[in-house]
């Protein structure tokens, strides 16, 4: 990840602080049962945590450069769904149809 370079047209910041992301997720007050949708998860950190929270996590992600780095730190993460695709061109209705919510 430290050879990766960032896409000023993407406004890519990858947070990389365990504090930061902790607290993110547990402000957040995510539910059990709940479907969380993450918009640009760059490498998977808080992905990752928020997996552990809720029931499923769908992430949009534009930047295909990314799928090898997300398929290798999400491998455990079975209840995550990545789309790489631009979020603004989704119908996230129909992304979200076969969850329950």
């Amino acid at each position: 990840m430290d050879d990766f370079k960032f896409k000023k047209a993407f406004g890519q910041n990858f947070l990389k602080d365990n504090n930061v992301i902790t607290n993110i997720v547990k402000g957040s007050n995510i539910k059990p049962n709940s479907l969380v949708i993450e918009i640009g998860p760059g490498s998977g950190v808080l992905t990752k945590e928020l997996s552990l929270y809720a029931k499923n996590v769908l992430s949009y992600e534009i930047d295909t450069r990314l799928e090898e780095i997300l398929d290798e730190n999400l491998v455990d993460c079975k209840n995550v769904k990545i789309i790489f695709d631009d979020f603004l061109k989704r119908d996230v209705k129909e992304d979200i149809k076969d969850y329950e919510i």
